[in-house]
């Protein structure tokens, strides 16, 4: 019954933000709650691929003894989520007690009007130390870093050190569920579910209550929901390009009564479509344009495409599958040569049904002429040349 009374207590606080922020609760509509002991105050963490809300029934009945301090609670732990909190954790090169304060401080400056927790850090908690509001969580722990690092004597009085030392009179909000996966496949799947998981959310909330959100809070929605906006009908495009070539399956299934036998299982003809994406790395390409290239990738993939990318500057770096998660790199920046990947496509054991190319078009034409279709997208500033003689041409918008 314990539990039941603090899930509805939970729920509450949520029906509040839902009036008062309602952009937060929605959210928290897609996040797992689970009442547990494991962790001391309350946290966010994953399970599997699912966002969870961790939450310990003592801490929030006993130490929140305001409704107001719980609802800044819960609405802590979902900015934790929007700020992207659980994958930027770096085992290897973070110290851990440090970057929870770093985090904490980015968080509570969003709380607003609900009251936080005594023990909560803030910027005003650490005046010693020359902190501004609205910076990232690098600038916070790279300042508490080399503040920690200069001082030459360590006073017990020293809230930092205090916190460092885990004094049992501060109770801060638990972090031990982040980095834990770091950069696996398992991570970007889940950090691709809460792109999405913010995508539904904004959508469900009003616009007028969403142009209330802070600035900084916009700009980091916005950034989850870039991947999800291309530029290019690409539903339309593949039907034009590669419906010609596409290959077909036979699958064997149980819902259907074969046309022959009267017997089951019957057969399901699936049409399969496999594109080879170059993505020109070049030095000529920028960041931004890299970005928007993934976007582009994106939405072809949605479109139920088996792609492989294949990385390219004045030679192929590297192929991989696409799976819906962005690379945090590309290997290349050197000059540009289109021939190389026109090569590796004519030498590829897999055929594909066509090639879409992302380039500035800066290079010379190429003299290999692919055995597959070949698409051209042109960045903005981008030259066309002559590829219209080996290929169709998509220029991107200004």
């Amino acid at each position: 019954m314990k539990t039941l009374k603090i899930q509805d207590e939970i729920s509450r606080c949520i029906i509040q933000l839902l009036v008062d922020e309602p952009f937060y609760a929605h959210v928290l509509g897609g996040v797992v709650r689970k009442v547990t002991d494991e962790i001391d105050t309350a946290a966010v963490g994953l399970s599997g691929t699912q966002a969870v809300l961790y939450v310990n029934e003592d801490f929030f009945f006993n130490d929140l003894k305001s409704f107001s301090s719980r609802v800044a609670v819960i609405k802590h732990e979902v900015l934790h989520l929007l700020f992207k909190h659980l994958f930027r954790y770096d085992k290897n090169s973070h110290d851990r007690k440090l970057f929870n304060v770093a985090a904490d401080l980015v968080v509570n400056q969003y709380v607003g009007k609900w009251k936080l927790p005594k023990s909560a850090l803030t910027i005003d908690s650490f005046p010693e130390i020359d902190l501004k509001y609205g910076e990232s969580l690098e600038w916070y722990y790279s300042k508490l870093l080399n503040y920690r690092k200069k001082r030459l004597d360590n006073q017990s009085s020293d809230l930092l050190e205090k916190v460092l030392c885990q004094d049992k009179s501060i109770k801060l909000g638990n972090h031990s569920k982040w980095g834990i996966i770091d950069t696996s496949i398992q991570s970007k799947l889940a950090q691709y579910e809460l792109d999405k998981l913010i995508h539904q959310s904004k959508s469900r909330t009003n616009p007028k209550d969403y142009s209330n959100l802070p600035d900084f809070i916009k700009e980091k929605v916005s950034l989850s929901l870039e991947k999800r906006n291309p530029e290019i009908n690409w539903k339309m495009v593949l039907r034009l390009f590669v419906s010609k070539s596409s290959k077909t399956n036979i699958k064997f299934t149980n819902k259907r009564i074969s046309k022959r036998f009267g017997t089951r299982p019957g057969t399901k003809i699936i049409k399969s479509q496999r594109i080879a994406v170059a993505v020109d790395t070049s030095a000529s390409i920028s960041n931004s344009e890299l970005k928007t290239f993934f976007n582009e990738i994106h939405s072809i993939w949605n479109n139920g495409v088996i792609i492989e990318i294949i990385e390219s500057d004045s030679k192929v770096q590297r192929t991989y599958l696409y799976e819906g998660i962005t690379p945090n790199y590309v290997e290349g920046k050197g000059s540009t040569d289109f021939n190389p990947v026109l090569e590796y496509l004519n030498q590829s054991k897999q055929p594909h049904d066509g090639c879409i190319y992302f380039t500035d078009g800066e290079a010379s034409s190429p003299s290999v002429r692919a055995r597959c279709r070949v698409l051209w997208v042109i960045t903005k500033q981008g030259q066309i040349g002559d590829l219209k003689r080996i290929g169709r041409v998509i220029k991107m918008k200004n």
